[in-house]
């Protein structure tokens, strides 16, 4: 049993003429007898009763009709999807993001993209900054969203300049705490836990200076800021050699401010 007899004896079931269906499909009336029959035979079942002036499909002929048409409709779907994934409108697509991101922003594109495209499966979640930068070099993600980073090579897409301000306890003097972490120098690439250095700042040990979306942090309620003449930014990075998917998706996050 194969596609074309399935679609041959679909037809066959409306026109119930030899010839007509042969003319829908450009061969030879004889072609579509022979595929008709080789059908019946592997089913070994009768589809059709043939005489001179009339064909009728059999009752076994109209049992099999209900399942070929829901073969033939699976197939459709099925040469729909690839082709969707072929033009990058349907897939998989796998995002990682720091650990205490900035939430909104987070959210506003995840929602972004599957509005857009409501066929593709997104798979998200946060890491720590090594091993955020390990699985994209290593593939296991298709996007990350980090601070600018050095150590990542390849294309990426601004998402949003943060200014960076100082958190400190409420109740102590900027000036007499030591620097505990700055994400703008060279500590950006030490993997720290950014609530632990909050806490830290709670219990008075010192003042960290990080994006202004920390403020989001239920820390912060103990904390004071200050500005800075800083700037953090954020980035989507992605692999050049991406599948359309990505591309996709990155032309739909370029015409979107976050």
């Amino acid at each position: 049993m194969n596609i074309k007899q399935i679609e041959y004896f679909i037809d066959l079931s409306t026109s119930l003429s030899f010839t007509q269906t042969a003319q829908h499909f450009y061969i030879s009336q004889t072609a579509i007898t022979k595929q008709i029959r080789n059908l019946e035979d592997e089913l070994c079942i009768p589809l059709f009763i043939r005489d001179k002036k009339k064909v009728e499909i059999t009752p076994e002929g109209t049992l099999f009709l209900t399942h070929a048409k829901s073969i033939m409709n699976e197939i459709n779907i099925a040469k729909q999807v690839v082709e969707a994934y072929k033009r990058g409108e349907s897939g998989i697509v796998h995002i990682g993001f720091l650990k205490n991101s900035d939430e909104k922003l987070i959210v506003g594109l995840l929602e972004t993209i599957k509005k857009t495209y409501p066929s593709i499966v997104l798979e998200y979640r946060a890491y720590r900054r090594i091993e955020l930068i390990q699985l994209f070099n290593e593939r296991e993600l298709d996007l990350i969203i980090m601070m600018e980073n050095n150590a990542l090579k390849g294309p990426s897409l601004l998402l949003k300049t943060y200014p960076l301000v100082k958190y400190y306890h409420k109740d102590t003097s900027l000036e007499s705490l030591p620097l505990l972490y700055d994400t703008s120098t060279e500590y950006k690439n030490i993997d720290t836990e950014i609530e632990q250095l909050l806490l830290k700042a709670c219990m008075k040990e010192g003042y960290v200076i990080l994006q202004k979306f920390m403020d989001q942090s239920p820390y912060c309620k103990y904390l004071s800021s200050s500005p800075t003449n800083k700037t953090s930014s954020l980035y989507l990075y992605y692999h050049e050699d991406a599948h359309q998917i990505i591309h996709n998706v990155i032309q739909v996050l370029k015409k979107h401010a976050f």
